[in-house]
């Protein structure tokens, strides 16, 4: 089957590091054409860091789509989160998550919710901490309806947050919100730590499943680690999973190297399941 292939990239250098062509989006758009990807996953901050960015000449030139837009740096680079017990900076979270659903609304695009929902409960308290995340997700996720923007929310291995680690974690809080345009995100590397199946959690997940990264054990492409993604693309058709699969992952050994592995290791896996 046709699959809707993407990459992440970004609009300035970051230190988040499973990014490829990061500062250099327009690159990152050229070089998916070029490859075969249908689009790009961005990383950006503000609605005029990505107008600046020249991403939107890239893509009509090289007919790529955006796939995505990823909100991470709200709270890596200034500390902002949807679930900070402070009324104020939750308000400011949101007001800048609404500005990059704007964006994705204007493109079509996944708005992409992960670290941005805090990596630590309130006072220790988890239930007060999904409280607070789940209120602040209602609001953005009506400002995204009038928008037709799906928001997805991402399970995060242990290492990197407290909040939100497994699968079922994220669909009872996807269920909390109870918007139809808020899904759930899941992602192969961080599954390969939380879940006693990655599979089979994919298969949980079903419906809420609303977009898709892939990088193997070792975050590298997938292919250069030990992940079975053969198993992963048939749990991904099982529950009828149409969406994008991105590849978030090191731009190692180098990037264009790492963008070409992850293309041809799911095309190769597709072609010989193929009957």
């Amino acid at each position: 089957m046709s699959r809707q292939l993407a990459f992440a990239t970004a609009t300035t250098a970051t230190g988040f590091g499973p990014i490829l062509f990061a500062g250099r989006p327009t690159e990152a758009v050229r070089v998916a054409a070029e490859l075969g990807y249908e689009g790009v996953e961005v990383h950006v901050k503000t609605p005029q860091e990505y107008a600046q960015s020249g991403v939107d000449a890239a893509l009509r030139e090289h007919g790529v789509r955006l796939a995505a837009v990823a909100s991470g740096r709200i709270f890596s680079d200034d500390g902002y989160s949807l679930s900070d017990p402070d009324p104020e900076r939750r308000a400011e979270a949101a007001r800048r998550l609404n500005d990059l659903i704007d964006v994705a609304g204007e493109h079509g695009a996944v708005l992409i919710i992960g670290l941005l929902r805090g990596v630590g409960l309130v006072d220790g308290d988890a239930d007060r901490t999904v409280d607070l995340l789940a209120d602040t997700l209602v609001t953005c996720a009506d400002h995204a309806a009038g928008r037709s923007v799906h928001i997805v929310l991402e399970a995060i291995n242990r290492y990197e947050t407290k909040l939100l680690q497994t699968a079922a974690e994220t669909v009872s809080v996807v269920e909390l919100v109870g918007r139809d345009n808020v899904g759930v995100l899941l992602d192969t590397f961080h599954m390969n730590i939380e879940e006693v199946s990655p599979a089979e959690a994919i298969r949980a997940t079903g419906a809420h499943l609303r977009h898709f990264h892939v990088a193997d054990s070792n975050r590298w492409a997938p292919g250069s680690g030990h992940i079975d993604f053969g198993q992963i693309l048939e749990a991904l058709d099982d529950v009828g999973y149409r969406g994008w699969i991105s590849a978030e992952i090191l731009p190692l050994p180098d990037e264009q190297a790492a963008a070409r592995a992850a293309v041809a290791h799911l095309s190769d896996l597709d072609a010989h399941r193929r009957p």
